[in-house]
């Protein structure tokens, strides 16, 4: 008798529904990309590092993680995930805009660095989240 979907751990639940989990550290590729606006602002040339990131993002999932693109199309086919990427996008707009509006704008190195990081943090835990939520829905189904 298979396990409640709730006590399966994210490996048990990507066998069960046929998938590879894609692994944590993947996703901070994303989440340097979702820092980029912070990490541009506090080194205008780092845009050089971020394109950097991004080839290797893509050949990284082009070769090593190939066989867990299933996984990473089910996860951007997702609502879930699309309504965490406007999340994230409002949390960097409402961020600035409450910042701003008590006189407080991210302005020096220090409050962007900060804010990379946050939002760094932010995407890369809320990717795994989803996925791990993912994988235990259509591990139940």
């Amino acid at each position: 008798m298979p396990a409640p979907a709730a006590a399966l751990t994210t490996k048990d639940a990507a066998q069960a529904a046929g998938f590879t989990p894609i692994p944590v550290w993947f996703f901070a590729f994303e989440g340097v990309m979702g820092a980029s606006y912070d990490i541009i602002k506090t080194h205008p040339d780092a845009w050089m590092l971020l394109v950097v990131f991004g080839v290797v993002n893509l050949v990284l999932a082009r070769t090593v993680l190939r066989g867990r693109l299933k996984m990473a199309k089910a996860i951007i086919k997702g609502k879930r995930t699309r309504k965490l990427a406007v999340g994230l996008i409002a949390l960097r707009v409402g961020v600035h805009l409450a910042l701003g509006a008590v006189g407080m704008q991210a302005t020096s190195e220090a409050a962007h660095i900060g804010l990379a990081v946050a939002m760094c943090a932010a995407t890369v835990s809320l990717l795994a989240f989803d996925q791990r939520v993912m994988l235990r829905a259509l591990a139940a189904s």
